[in-house]
């Protein structure tokens, strides 16, 4: 990493929580997105509930099969 932090309004602005617990940020967006989130308690906030929505979801899919 380069130590290159994405800005909260940016992490806002492209739904870097979401695309990261999906896996869907590319590798250097991903470490600068950790960069911040790791220091912003809203985005840290952000990706626990967006993995506990996949978590209950994928539960919800599992129990219907």
């Amino acid at each position: 990493m380069l130590g290159v932090e994405m800005e909260h309004n940016e992490a806002v602005r492209t739904q870097a929580a979401e695309r990261y617990v999906l896996g869907e940020l590319p590798p250097p967006l991903r470490d600068e997105f950790e960069a911040h989130y790791f220091d912003c308690q809203e985005c840290a906030q952000d990706v626990k509930a967006v993995a506990e929505f996949v978590d209950n979801v994928r539960a919800v899919l599992r129990a219907a099969a």
